[in-house]
């Protein structure tokens, strides 16, 4: 015999008592049988306990079988829970609304033992078939993600190795730019463009630190220029935005189609565009810019102004956001910073954890 607190829960409901025996004496041996003479009554029980399955009569007085499948379709709590109907019905069309209703099976009546043994635990192995699928998924999609967010560091660091920027670089703008995605997330603002969704979100947080990948086409001479470009050398520069489009354009017609890449693009090919439209490579402006570009150039402008340079020295955090906020809604968008202005100490926070 099994544990009897080992065995999976069926809840028979159906108005004929006899009906109703037949199915305990026929499953209790396997399962934990509960019954309920109406589809009021089994609503109660689901208040207290859920089982791993539900046998269903359709035609009952009161509430009958397709207003409770539709109750508790509508629960989410519930929903998953398979219901296998059984009704004494000749007529197709119910066969037809019980699936249409949402039921895993369906078995007429009269009941034989048999039928519904192997009706019910098919049903019960399919559940498990399926969360044991979904678990696999959920472990595969994990790994994935791990992989692909290590490799966005590799590709991240490769362009530190060869610049004057260092790791801690990518760390503090990558995190400057998760606080101006939270912080308009949170704002819900009812212009539509400030609206970011969760993914488009996470996206931008995760290919905020490609956005100088194409500094590794840029010549030694200029990149590890001890000093200020000339106009010439400053004009090559400016090509790391391209270049690094050029490389992500690579790996999206290999994919095919994969959004954290295209959103990688927006920002390493966007984010010196400035508000006014005197950025560059393109000058597009103001809402033209997308909007992880426009996120990731207020985060690339403020670790500038932080950080020492051979040609100048770092500013503080204040100096940093003064400059910042002097340059709104010329070089950067107004909205965001107006948006950001009680949050903005958190990038000060943020620069000491990650300090070179």
């Amino acid at each position: 015999m099994n544990d009897v607190s080992s065995k999976r829960v069926i809840l028979a409901v159906d108005d004929n008592a006899g009906n109703l025996r037949l199915i305990d004496e026929t499953l209790r041996d396997k399962y934990k049988v509960h019954t309920a003479p109406s589809g009021e009554w089994a609503m109660s029980f689901l208040q207290k306990k859920i089982p791993d399955l539900i046998l269903l009569d359709i035609r009952m007085p009161g509430m009958n079988g397709y207003e409770f499948i539709n109750k508790l379709k509508s629960n989410p709590e519930l929903e998953e829970i398979p219901v296998i109907f059984l009704t004494a019905s000749e007529f197709s069309h119910d066969e037809a609304m019980a699936f249409q209703a949402g039921a895993a099976d369906y078995i007429k009546k009269p009941i034989v033992p048999d039928v519904v043994t192997a009706r019910v635990d098919l049903q019960l192995e399919l559940g498990l078939y399926r969360q044991n699928l979904e678990h696999l998924v959920v472990e595969r999609t994990k790994r994935l993600q791990k992989t692909e967010d290590c490799i966005l560091s590799l590709l991240a660091n490769v362009s530190g190795y060869r610049d004057q920027e260092t790791g801690a670089h990518v760390r503090r703008t990558t995190g400057y730019v998760e606080v101006l995605v939270n912080v308009l997330q949170e704002a819900h603002l009812p212009d539509a463009d400030y609206y970011i969704s969760n993914d488009y979100g996470v996206d931008i947080i995760k290919s905020a630190k490609l956005h100088d990948i194409g500094k590794v086409a840029i010549p030694d001479g200029i990149l590890l220029k001890p000093g200020k470009l000339d106009f010439d050398e400053f004009e090559e520069m400016k090509l790391h935005t391209v270049k690094g489009a050029a490389m992500i354009d690579d790996a999206i017609l290999e994919l095919e189609d994969d959004s954290f890449l295209r959103v990688a693009r927006e920002i390493v090919i966007g984010h010196h565009e400035k508000w006014n439209g005197k950025g560059y490579p393109a000058g597009i402006k103001e809402k033209e810019i997308p909007m992880s570009a426009r996120l990731m150039a207020i985060a690339d402008v403020y670790d500038a102004l932080i950080s020492k340079r051979p040609y100048k020295e770092p500013f503080s955090h204040e100096k940093a956001v003064e400059i910042l906020f002097n340059d709104s809604g010329t070089h950067f968008d107004p909205v965001v910073l107006e948006v950001a202005r009680d949050y903005i100490s958190k990038f000060d926070e943020i620069a000491k954890v990650y300090a070179d």
